[in-house]
C-alpha cells in the first residue's frame, strides 16, 4: 500500500481545535538563556532511595518562588522564581512526589536534562528536593506553545506559512539530531512540547519535556513501551518495536499540522487513532495542500514514512530542499 497518497479525501480528519485536546501538558511558558552551572546530582549513587535526587535541598535558600502559576499538569505546577543572588527570573516546575508512581522515571528525566546543552532545547538550571516535592528550575520562555500558535492561525486554507513552518522544523530537527547523536530519544515530540523563546517575530523555539525520553544506543534491543501521544506515534511504537526513528515520524506529523491545521491521522479515541496510523494512507486534501508546494508534500512523506529503513534521518531532512530553500 502506498503510504503517500495524494487523494483529496480528508479520511475523517477534523480541525486541530477539535482533535488535539486529549493530553494535559505541563506547560512552562518560559525566556532568555542561562549562564548557570548546574550542580551534578549523581542519582545512580543516591544514598537515600526514598528520595528522587538522594538528598534534601532547600530551594527557598537560593530562590524566591513567586505565587503566580504559569502552568499546570498531572503532577504539579509551574511558577516563576527569582534567583536571590542574581535577580534573574526562571521557571520552576514543582512536582508532587505523592503523585509519582515510580521515582526512577523522574530520575531519568533529571539525568537526561543534566546531559543536554543545546540552543534548541530547554536548559535545566537547578534541581531541589524536599519532603513532598521535587523542584526543577529551568530557563523561562515567554512566547507560549506552538500548539497555541497553531490554534490561533488555522483557517480553512491552512495554518502557518511554509517559510515560518520550515524555520520551526529546522530548529526541531537540529535539536533532535543533537539528542540522537548523544543516544537520547525524546519519544513525545508534539506542538505542546515546543515553546517560543519570546513573542517577537521569528523567535527561536525550544524543545521541552523529557519525561518520556530514554537513552537508547546503537546496537541495543529495540524499545517496546508504547509511550507518547497518540496523534504523533509511528506504527512501530504502536506495535512495540522501535528505535530513535520514532522522533522523525513525530516531526513529520508536526510539520503536517503546522502547514494544514489538522492532524494526518485522527479518530474518536486513541484506539481509532492507532488504527488510522497503522492501516491508513497519508492524505493531502486538495483544499489545503493545493496551496502548498510540492517540496512541502515531499518533505512530509520523507518523515511520515512507514519503512524506517528509508525514513529520513535528522541530517537528511535538514538537507531537503523544503528546509534549505525556505531559510
Amino acid at each position: 500500500m502506498d503510504f503517500c497518497d495524494n487523494s483529496s479525501s480528508n479520511n475523517g480528519i477534523h480541525p486541530i481545535k477539535c482533535a488535539l485536546n486529549d493530553d494535559a501538558t505541563l506547560s512552562t511558558q518560559q525566556s532568555s538563556s542561562s549562564n548557570w552551572s548546574l550542580p551534578s546530582i549523581d542519582i545512580a549513587h543516591a544514598f537515600d532511595d526514598s528520595l528522587v535526587t538522594g538528598v534534601h535541598t532547600d530551594i527557598f535558600s537560593e530562590y524566591e518562588v513567586l505565587p503566580n502559576i504559569i502552568g499546570t499538569g498531572n503532577y504539579g505546577t509551574v511558577r516563576e522564581c527569582r534567583s536571590k543572588s542574581t535577580g534573574k527570573v526562571y521557571a520552576v516546575k514543582t512536582i508532587d512526589k505523592s503523585k509519582i508512581g515510580r521515582f526512577d522515571h523522574l530520575q531519568r528525566e533529571i539525568e537526561l536534562l543534566q546531559m543536554v546543552n543545546h540552543d534548541g532545547i530547554m536548559q535545566l538550571v537547578d534541581c531541589f528536593e524536599d519532603s513532598d516535592y521535587v523542584h526543577l528550575v529551568t530557563e523561562k520562555y515567554s512566547g507560549g506553545e506552538l500548539f497555541d500558535k497553531i490554534i490561533d492561525n488555522t483557517t480553512s486554507s491552512g495554518c502557518l506559512s511554509e517559510k515560518e513552518a520550515s524555520r520551526i522544523i529546522k530548529s526541531l530537527l537540529e535539536s533532535v539530531s543533537y539528542l540522537h547523536k548523544n543516544g537520547i530519544v525524546h519519544r513525545d515530540i508534539k506542538p505542546e512540547n515546543i515553546l517560543f523563546e519570546s513573542n517577537e517575530e521569528g523567535a527561536s523555539v525550544k524543545l521541552i519535556d523529557f519525561g518520556l525520553s530514554k537513552m537508547h544506543l546503537r546496537g541495543e534491543a529495540p524499545m517496546s513501551s508504547t509511550v507518547g501521544t497518540a496523534y504523533y506515534m509511528p506504527p512501530e511504537v504502536i506495535k512495540g518495536c522501535y528505535d530513535k526513528a520514532c522522533d522523525i515520524w513525530s516531526i513529520g506529523v508536526v510539520t503536517y499540522i503546522i502547514l494544514s491545521g489538522y492532524p494526518p491521522f485522527n479518530g474518536a479515541n486513541d484506539n481509532d487513532i492507532y488504527n488510522s496510523i497503522v492501516q491508513g494512507n497519508l492524505h493531502f486534501p486538495t483544499e489545503v495542500w493545493d496551496n502548498l508546494s510540492n517540496d512541502a508534500r515531499e518533505f512530509v512523506c520523507k518523515l511520515i514514512c512507514r519503512d524506517t529503513s528509508i525514513r529520513a534521518t535528522p541530517e537528511e531532512a535538514l538537507q531537503h530542499p523544503w528546509i534549505v530553500r525556505n531559510q
